[in-house]
């Protein structure tokens, strides 16, 4: 807590201060009569004290008056130019009105953010979000744990987390970020014995997994059997084959390689074999490997970062019952099974993959510190050639220039590496000294914040500043050692040099970071996990299509972002990427195992941009129905960029009829004979009714499933799950947009 009041104390003003946002804004000296004169004529009358809405135009601010000031005058600037507002009901003013209040608004505005540009740049300073955070200390330290999860939530109040606007700075993140920090310290100092881990999990043979083959379905068991050396397992969240209760735990954090040889059993179709990590803190699990089997043998593997508390089973999806309908449950003994399963012959860990031990992450924290085994061999001590107070500064001069994203300079050294002459004094030893002066780099606002460090007598970056911009924008992490290189250089400012690092980071696998965050937030996908659907309506959803899904909007944003094509590709395009999970469920032929890929698409596909893609369709929805307001809304906000009006407080919400007998359409018809809603619903309907013929999961539909009357009958390709749905209403996809234009369905729309 010392440590805590103390950079609390030291840096807490200067992230205040750095996080403001410190727009001029500076009266311009423009006629705003015409705007006023519009404001009175034609939106006061429904816009004031008394409105229905959020906009009292009476007493708004002129736009200069603040920033919440300026964003309200860029959204009456949108809705009227727009010709949204005033709407065509009303007092509608003359066009020679209308064109002299928006250029002069027009001329106010610009006015107003070209200032606003000069004197901060043009994106004002910033703190990093939890996720950069967490990259950050991952690239600094060498580590692979999640840090984010002990940060407080970031503002929801924007689409993105970056927005330097919609992010806090308080006391709780402070902590958090100190709490981060040393977390990370902890992971990156590893200093226990040597793991000699090269082990082979062998499920048949365990004495855990014993007990699992003789116990009775209702004790648990009944659902694995041994057969020679191997095991053959017919479910999939089979949690008595996690690798802790057999006899294999992750001593040390790192990276491991996990080798599996399996294949499947009893196949009638396509089976998925997978691994999953968990531990016994964090909720569910995570699905971080898949492969197609077939009844031949096939030897997979991948390398995955787990900490001691972690552990991981093999899972199988996409199993059918017996050929009679039976399910594990009901059929014993589980050798006599008809069912779909998964052979497991071998599972082999190894790991952590270091060459050195304490772990490169260790060493290269103290640079000059040598180690040796303590007596009782259990653990690792430093060996200091000089003073203790002589390395603790070499530990900061090496980890500050590149947590700084700058060099610093021999004072900045001194003062950081004096933080721990106390403890050095206090004879607390070298490690815990060391970690002082470490941590308050690591949490430091040079760390913290990207700044608009202007080149003297320009407004312009300096290459340094650049050089995190660039780096934090298409990594999501810290510059590396060529970026800041040329920074120092001061060439990286220079245009050619500035595409060839733009090339360069592209190309470069942790862009993946940032496609990742970015359509996480502009499409939402992190929301994905928001509602689960319906197991009974849509037994076909599991985590091998979840992934599936997020890895096809993924790698098709990546792609078009790389290959710089038009932008119309994102909303219509004849090619999507898909792996043989996701081409079955969208029903294209000739798409085989578990990697995803470019594949070409019939003029007559929905699937073309990503409003076809499930991973939309399943963010839009929730675990039962699909509502076009919802997705109207999406489009509008997340792809055209033309967000509606929030609904007045007194209008009531639309509530989905799950039983089938009416369609959200009729009541959206019977909603829309409000003259309030019906001017917002113009716009928010249409694509809302396009994308209707996507059902929660994504699978295109003729008809909605309902669960009313179910009745209990076999369907290929569902994994140890029975239809229990039936036929609903018919889906109508059909429309007419705001502009007069007639479509029929989501291919017409586009």
């Amino acid at each position: 807590m010392r440590l805590f009041r103390y950079l609390l104390r030291k840096y807490f003003v200067a992230w205040a201060y750095l996080l403001a946002t410190h727009m001029p804004f500076v009266h311009a000296e423009n006629d705003f009569h015409a705007v006023e004169n519009l404001v009175q004529t034609a939106c006061v009358s429904c816009h004031d004290a008394e409105t229905a809405t959020h906009l009292n135009l009476n007493a708004i601010d002129k736009p200069y008056a603040s920033p919440e000031a300026f964003q309200q005058w860029v959204l009456i600037f949108d809705r009227i130019q727009r010709r949204e507002m005033p709407p065509p009901d009303s007092f509608v003013p003359s066009d020679e009105a209308r064109h002299a209040a928006l250029s002069t608004l027009k001329k106010e505005l610009s006015q107003i953010n070209k200032q606003a540009r000069k004197q901060n740049g043009r994106v004002p300073s910033r703190r990093l979000s939890r996720r950069e955070y967490e990259h950050t200390l991952h690239d600094l330290l060498g580590i692979g744990g999640e840090i984010a999860k002990y940060l407080p939530p970031e503002d929801e109040s924007g689409a993105f987390d970056v927005v330097a606007a919609n992010q806090e700075m308080s006391s709780v993140h402070v902590k958090g970020f100190l709490k981060a920090a040393e977390a990370a310290l902890d992971e990156a100092i590893e200093l226990g014995p040597k793991p000699n881990m090269k082990r082979e999990l062998d499920y048949a043979n365990s004495r855990y997994m014993q007990m699992w083959f003789e116990r009775p379905v209702r004790r648990g068991g009944g659902t694995v059997f041994r057969d020679n050396d191997d095991l053959i397992m017919f479910r999939g969240e089979n949690h008595n084959l996690r690798s802790d209760a057999n006899g294999l735990r992750f001593s040390a954090p790192g990276r491991y390689r996990i080798t599996v040889t399996g294949s499947a059993y009893q196949p009638r179709s396509s089976v998925t074999m997978s691994l999953k990590r968990q531990n016994d803190i964090q909720g569910n699990s995570e699905l971080f490997a898949a492969w197609d089997v077939t009844e031949k043998m096939r030897t997979v593997s991948t390398i995955h970062y787990f900490r001691p508390d972690d552990y991981f089973y093999v899972s199988a999806d996409e199993l059918e019952p017996a050929p009679d309908g039976k399910l594990i449950y009901n059929s014993q003994p589980a050798s006599e099974f008809k069912g779909e399963g998964v052979r497991v012959r071998e599972v082999l860990v190894e790991g952590p993959l270091e060459t050195t031990w304490p772990p490169r992450r260790t060493r290269s924290l103290f640079p000059g510190v040598e180690w040796e085994r303590t007596v009782n061999r259990r653990s690792y001590r430093p060996v200091t050639t000089k003073s203790h107070y002589q390395h603790i500064r070499d530990a900061v001069a090496a980890l500050a220039p590149r947590a700084f994203r700058r060099p610093v300079t021999k004072k900045e050294i001194t003062e950081l590496t004096n933080l721990a002459i106390p403890s050095l004094e206090a004879q607390r030893g070298f490690l815990a000294s060391a970690r002082i002066p470490l941590t308050a780099i690591l949490i430091s606002p040079h760390t913290l914040l990207l700044t608009n460090d202007l080149q003297k007598n320009k407004s312009k970056l300096t290459d340094h500043a650049l050089a995190s911009r660039l780096s934090y924008f298409l990594w999501r992490s810290p510059p590396d050692e060529e970026l800041l290189r040329l920074a120092s250089e001061g060439r990286l400012s220079d245009s050619n040099t500035l595409s060839t690092q733009v090339d360069r980071l592209l190309a470069d696998k942790k862009n993946q970071l940032f496609i990742h965050d970015f359509t996480d937030q502009w499409f939402e996908l992190d929301q994905i996990d928001a509602t689960t659907p319906d197991i009974k309506l849509y037994p076909e959803y599991d985590d091998v299509l979840r992934r599936a899904m997020l890895a096809e909007t993924r790698d098709f944003f990546s792609y078009l972002l790389k290959e710089n094509l038009p932008i119309h590709n994102l909303i219509d395009s004849d090619f999507t990427f898909l792996n043989r999970r996701l081409a079955e469920h969208y029903d294209i032929k000739g798409v085989f195992g578990e990697t995803m890929r470019k594949v070409s698409l019939d003029a007559s596909s929905p699937r073309g941009g990503i409003l076809g893609h499930a991973s939309i369709a399943k963010v839009t929805a929730n675990g039962s129905v699909t509502t076009p307001v919802k997705r109207g809304n999406f489009i509008l906000t997340h792809v055209l960029g033309l967000p509606p009006n929030p609904p007045p407080p007194d209008i009531a919400t639309i509530e989905p009829d799950t039983r089938g007998t009416t369609t959200i359409r009729q009541m959206l018809l019977k909603h829309q004979s409000v003259e309030t809603c019906a001017r917002c619903h113009q716009h928010i309907d249409p694509p809302g009714f396009a994308m209707e013929g996507f059902d929660p999961v994504g699978t295109y539909r003729q008809h909605y499933r309902i669960g009313k009357n179910m009745k209990q009958s076999l369907q290929p390709g569902l994994r140890l799950k029975r239809v229990s749905y039936n036929s609903g209403p018919r889906v109508n996809t059909s429309g007419v947009t705001v502009e007069g234009d007639v479509f029929q369905n989501i291919r017409d729309y586009r």
